[in-house]
């Protein structure tokens, strides 16, 4: 490999841990805040490490980046070779920021949201944004994230329902510090946060995808390619009433450019049948990268 490659490569992937940098950064506070002003003063539970966090803090006052710190820190040691450096790393990161932030939101004043349920719906918004900001570039906030990823590649359990057993078992247990009324709150905090983690992992990668079939194919197809700057596959096929030869257009666009194409489509081929359908993600040269598969 020459040197060119190699400095085309170390710069590739400086700009994509320059994003996850980004992200993991605004979400790490986005998620300390909605800890900080949208959880603790309602005493609501919450899961993992974050929900054993807060019953101590019920409990003794003990501020949460305390217990998240050393608490991320103890199962990094113990999962460590389970888990892929990048991983590591960038949880080892998010756990150092949030013992940082957290302390920094404990220092001011947060107004008081009159209704609980209206608190439980806006900390899981915008936990569910800080954490979604996380998830897409791959970064966790350790915790019980680190065990299931761990015990995963040691013992091959279910990551789903491991999961679910441990945030069961701390919200359990917080119903020795707070109402059922608040683990209720807690577990209605939790769901919202991740309908929000998936609309927003989802929204950075759907996209459009449109099946044409035209008496123009090569024309629309030089404007996909020249205007719009992607690529379309051309599919041989035939109509089952005439029997007639037609060439099908297959092409996936970010949605912001579907107006355009239903434009020149129109212009190009008034009678062309069109077919436009949501795609969650798009894996390949001009989307997203095997490499953040």
């Amino acid at each position: 490999m020459t040197a060119r490659h190699w400095k085309n490569g170390l710069m590739a992937l400086a700009q994509d841990e320059l994003g996850t940098l980004v992200n993991t950064t605004v979400g790490t506070v986005l998620t300390c805040f909605a800890i900080v002003a949208l959880i603790m003063p309602y005493r609501f539970s919450s899961g993992g490490v974050t929900g054993i966090a807060l019953i101590t803090n019920y409990l003794w006052g003990i501020s949460p980046a305390w217990v998240i710190t050393v608490g991320n820190a103890l199962l990094l040691l113990w999962g460590w070779r389970y888990l892929s450096p990048r991983f590591a790393l960038w949880t080892l990161y998010v756990s150092a920021l949030t013992s940082l932030v957290i302390p920094l939101f404990e220092m001011f004043p947060y107004p008081t949201i009159g209704e609980p349920v209206l608190a439980a719906l806006l900390g899981g918004v915008v936990g569910g944004i800080g954490y979604g900001m996380l998830f897409r570039v791959d970064a966790s906030s350790g915790g019980m994230d680190v065990v299931v990823m761990a015990a995963k590649k040691r013992w091959g359990v279910d990551v789903g329902m491991m999961s679910l057993y441990l945030n069961l078992f701390v919200h359990i247990a917080s119903f020795a510090v707070v109402s059922l009324e608040q683990v209720l709150l807690g577990v209605l905090l939790l769901y919202v946060e991740s309908l929000t983690v998936d609309g927003v992992v989802r929204s950075f990668h759907r996209r459009t995808q449109a099946l044409i079939i035209t008496a123009c194919p090569d024309e629309l197809a030089s404007f996909i390619v020249a205007e719009l700057d992607h690529t379309a596959t051309l599919i041989p096929a035939k109509g089952a009433y005439r029997g007639t030869p037609v060439e099908m257009l297959l092409v996936v666009l970010p949605r912001r450019q579907v107006p355009s194409l239903k434009r020149r489509i129109a212009s190009l081929d008034p009678g062309a049948f069109v077919i436009f359908s949501d795609v969650s993600e798009v894996v390949g040269e001009g989307f997203k990268s095997w490499m953040r598969a």
